[in-house]
């Protein structure tokens, strides 16, 4: 005799179970990986931040408060875990940040898909000192010493005042150096270029590259 119709109805079928835990798995991925991680500390205005970077694009920009954010962008969906693991350190000692990120080479093949950048919201009034292996590196908003290197990628970094610098050097091995701070000069050529120069302000802006261009423009214009 075939069991009633009604428990018929509250038997769930091999297809339904599968299904539901087809979404419950989708959505425990979708929970646990992200295109951005992101940590947050205190930091006084006034105080120094060192980064060190592999591989990957860095813009460094004001937070607006005395909170030094970190945010790690990837173009590829990674898992939340995984991109923690990448900061082997992110050390704030008394007004000094120091931060190091390693991002592993990616296992499979990809496109345009694959990479990452890094970008950090600093308190407006700090020293920067960052130091990348391949990559572009962007400032704007920023007011501090500035030692800044790449060795593969172009910097631009974006100055309010210039009379707020003293010490100015631009090096590139092979690249353009396009300075406003020293009159708006613009240096080419396959060999590299130097500038090393004496302003009236109190900050030192150190930035350098191998291979790649160097930008010092006015906050607010390319």
């Amino acid at each position: 005799m075939p069991p009633p119709s009604y428990l018929l109805l509250e038997i769930p079928t091999m297809k339904s179970l599968f299904a539901v835990a087809l979404l419950a798995l989708g959505a425990v991925a979708s929970a646990q990986t992200a295109h951005m991680y992101e940590q947050e500390r205190p930091l006084a205005a006034g105080g120094a931040v060192a980064l060190t970077l592999n591989v990957g694009d860095v813009s460094i920009l004001p937070s607006g408060s005395d909170r030094l954010r970190l945010e790690i962008h990837t173009n590829r969906p990674v898992d939340q875990e995984t991109m923690a693991g990448w900061i082997q350190r992110f050390e704030i000692a008394g007004n000094r940040a120091t931060i190091d990120i390693h991002v592993p080479k990616w296992e499979y093949n990809c496109a345009n898909d694959c990479g990452s950048g890094v970008a950090l919201y600093v308190p407006e009034q700090s020293d920067l000192q960052v130091g990348l292996g391949v990559g572009d590196i962007t400032i704007r908003g920023v007011q501090g010493n500035k030692d800044v290197s790449t060795g593969v990628g172009d910097l631009r970094i974006a100055v309010a005042n210039p009379s707020d610098y003293g010490h100015v050097e631009t090096h590139t091995r092979i690249g353009d150096i396009h300075d406003f701070l020293n009159h708006g000069s613009d240096q080419s050529g396959i060999l590299g270029n130097t500038e090393d120069f004496i302003l009236s302000g109190r900050y030192h802006l150190k930035a350098s590259t191998g291979i790649g261009d160097v930008h010092i423009s006015e906050d607010g214009k390319s």
